[in-house]
């Protein structure tokens, strides 16, 4: 009983104590996230993750017998079941909720401490080649202009395929950039990504103010075609009278921001039936990091991914190159200065096979039959 009494002690003050369960836990902690400095996408993830396989599991714990055991089995199981990514997620949410806890007294110690969360085998950077991308793009090309019935399909695929290999923007970076965000008269011709396009809690897209990270704000440099392409573009936009409120260069056909989402199913069903079915939005930044990394080096090509890391943008982002590099150029230059061959004390010059053989003169054929022996054989 006096154990018991212990166990129950809490303070005042506290919103929680070890006899609730993870259920009211979670309600504090969800307070406490919507009043972080969290990005949008997390709060959104982690909210997620609280309610789509933390509760159902969890829930009904009191939160004194939620030992390290208990959620060790619990992330196991979610790493059996829907991979290590999501289970380093909600590892990472039941952690900052037993921090609450501790910080409530409702826990001495917090029992995520220590767990091992297994890492998913990453995969090596795949990227399309040149050849590859036009293969890629004509068979997309067809696909918009075949008939349909119902709908019509979008024409613009393959205008968002041009400005993702030709820039190596992010997919909600593409569909959060306005026409004011163009310089087509610079030398060359840049876009200033400075914002990108979220998917909240209440459903819907809507355009974030920054980009993914800080370094993700930055200048690029537009190609020739990219520009040309733009303009012609800019001038169907004006044409066609649709509304566009928020001068965007890639708005929904109601004027309205993109959910990259939703273009990305497309997408797939898109790049399946061209028989590309490893390719998607991400691979495009990989071919632009991987072109630029092995032209101008891997440190420009993370200023281009908006990357703050340069190991980031080489391990996940650069392919490795398969063939030889012709550096024949560089090591040409241990050339000798005296291509003269190397002779001997003799002065006589080696001889093909790395053997010098006398010459037929000091050669002399052995006489016929059996020799008398001479003094010096007998000795």
């Amino acid at each position: 009983m006096q154990q018991k009494l212990v166990d129950r002690k809490t303070p005042r003050d506290g919103l929680v104590n070890s006899r609730d369960k993870i259920e009211q836990l979670a309600k504090v902690f969800l307070v406490d996230l919507e009043a972080s400095d969290k990005a949008s996408r997390t709060k959104d993830k982690y909210d997620y993750c609280v309610n789509k396989y933390i509760l159902p599991a969890l829930g009904e714990v009191r939160i004194g017998e939620a030992t390290s055991g208990v959620i060790d089995r619990f992330i196991r199981g979610l790493v059996e079941d829907v991979g290590p990514s999501t289970a380093r997620s909600c590892g990472a949410v039941l952690s900052w909720m037993f921090k609450v806890a501790l910080r409530h007294d409702a826990v001495t110690s917090n029992p995520v401490r220590g767990i091992t969360i297994p890492r998913g085998k990453k995969s090596k950077p795949k990227a399309l080649d040149v050849e590859q991308y036009r293969d890629l793009r004509a068979k997309v090309i067809e696909w918009e202009r075949e008939p349909t019935l119902g709908r019509p399909r979008t024409q613009e695929l393959h205008e968002m395929m041009d400005f993702f290999i030709a820039t190596g923007v992010r997919p909600g970076e593409l569909f959060a950039v306005r026409w004011d965000d163009l310089d087509l008269t610079a030398t060359p011709p840049t876009v200033f990504i400075n914002a990108t396009v979220i998917r909240t809690r209440t459903g819907g897209a809507r355009i974030q103010d920054h980009p993914k990270s800080q370094h993700g704000v930055r200048h690029l440099a537009m190609p020739a075609f990219l520009v040309e392409q733009l303009l012609l573009r800019r001038n169907r936009q004006k044409q066609s009278g649709v509304s566009n409120p928020l001068d965007l260069i890639f708005p929904s056909s109601t004027g309205t921001t993109v959910d990259p989402n939703n273009v990305g199913k497309l997408w797939r069903k898109v790049a399946d039936r061209a028989g590309y079915e490893w390719v998607t939005f991400k691979t495009f930044r990989k071919a632009t990091s991987t072109r630029i990394a092995r032209t101008l080096g891997p440190e420009a090509a993370a200023y281009q991914a908006g990357h703050s890391k340069i190991s980031m943008t080489q391990k996940h982002y650069i392919e490795e190159i398969h063939e030889a590099l012709d550096t024949t150029s560089v090591t040409d230059a241990f050339k000798p200065e005296d291509e003269t061959q190397p002779v001997h004390e003799t002065g006589q010059e080696d001889q093909p096979g790395g053997t010098e053989m006398p010459s037929s003169e000091e050669v002399s054929e052995p006489p016929e039959g059996p020799q008398e022996p001479t003094q010096e054989d007998e000795r």
